[in-house]
């Protein structure tokens, strides 16, 4: 399978891609069902953030340009602003209109008043897009590939070198941030510290790392049998059970005791690593053991506009309609689960329209044009 650039597509890469944004849209909607204090949301967002962001930095990895370091450090950032920035611009000043007709989650700023506006466009501008939070990630995506142009030019001889340099990324970034503590809005901390995530960058290159590894093998390249995927699948889904729920912390954000990627807030440093790969391990096994409509592929191909686009749901559906599901329903395993599991499923298709409209008529505002594809990977 290639895009439209000729370049190679890996099927078993855009399942687990898909499969990653449903749970990026099924996370943020339980949220809102924890913050309403109900202990099975707790549980299940705790199980899904122990490893989910970590599953997308693998899968950029996988599908990174090994040869990126050889272009000038000009065209290198002209490509990252066309292909990350600019999506990022877009998005913002897209979710920036909705607020003006109507209500919805944004932390305290006073919308649609001119200070709102401004304190938002102040937060945004430092790092914290408070008009549309999941877009963050195309920030850190960009801080990854920054570590990754600087460094991988000393790592691309060797696979030892690319482990041994996952491990230490992992270590000295797990301690700046749990030392610094740089980014931290409990402690006042968002303003100005929070350039591209490369605090967190430093730390999730190690995960980069890995994915580029296991291309490097061709693992996960082809589908794989039921014997050797179902086991690897069930594998990881049994050590993410029983690992996730002991990693009690440290956690730098204390509000949730979870892992937080955008608080690099990660717990325990051996239980979160372990736990991260086990749950990459058990979608990417479940992605190479699944035949699967080609709707799920095409959301795999489109996750950076998929990404922006829950924050429709983050900002203005999910707050009211978890509240009116507990007053309604109340808050079994069952009633969660299959809330969330519907909500997430109706909430992606909803977005297919958006999808193809946004590559059918502004393919240049999401980082898609065709030059574009040629030399930059999509997260």
């Amino acid at each position: 399978m290639t895009n439209q650039s000729g370049a190679k597509r890996f099927e078993v890469i855009d399942i687990a891609r898909c499969y990653a944004m449903a749970l990026v849209f099924y996370g943020h909607f339980i949220e809102e069902l924890m913050l309403l204090k109900n202990p099975v949301a707790a549980a299940q967002y705790k199980f899904i953030y122990s490893f989910h962001m970590v599953l997308f930095v693998v899968l950029a990895g996988y599908v990174a340009r090994e040869d990126t370091f050889k272009i000038g450090v000009v065209q290198f950032i002209r490509d990252r602003f066309i292909s990350r920035l600019v999506p990022f611009i877009f998005f913002t000043l897209l979710m920036m209109v909705p607020p003006i007709f109507f209500e919805g989650k944004f932390f305290n700023l006073d919308l649609p008043s001119l200070e709102g506006y401004l304190g938002g466009l102040k937060a945004t501008i430092f790092g914290l897009p408070l008009f549309c939070v999941p877009s963050w990630f195309l920030l850190l995506i960009v801080g990854i590939e920054l570590v990754h142009y600087a460094a991988f030019r000393f790592l691309k001889d060797s696979n030892a070198k690319i482990l041994v340099a996952a491990v230490v990324f992992y270590i000295v970034g797990y301690y700046l941030n749990l030392k610094l503590d740089i980014f931290n809005p409990l402690k006042g901390r968002t303003v100005g510290w929070n350039y591209l995530f490369i605090h967190e960058a430093i730390t999730l290159y190690a995960f980069y790392l890995i994915g580029i590894y296991l291309r490097r093998h061709d693992l996960f390249s082809e589908r794989l049998p039921a014997r050797v995927a179902g086991p690897g699948a069930l594998g990881g889904f049994i050590l993410v059970l029983l690992l996730y729920n002991q990693n009690n912390g440290p956690f730098n954000f204390s509000v949730y005791d979870a892992v937080v990627i955008i608080f690099a807030s990660h717990g325990h440093i051996l239980l979160f690593a372990v736990t991260a790969l086990a749950g990459c391990l058990l979608i990417l096994c479940l992605a190479a053991l699944t035949k699967v409509p080609k709707t799920v592929c095409y959301l795999g191909q489109n996750t950076l506009v998929l990404m922006c686009l829950n924050g429709i749901f983050y900002h203005y559906i999910n707050p009211p309609l978890a509240t009116w599901l507990l007053d309604t329903f109340g808050g079994s395993v069952l009633t969660v689960t299959l809330a969330g599991s519907v909500t997430t499923i109706v909430s992606l298709l909803l977005c297919v329209p958006l999808v193809y409209v946004f590559n059918r008529f502004t393919p240049g505002l999401i980082g898609k044009s065709k030059k574009r594809r040629s030399t930059v990977p999509t997260p």
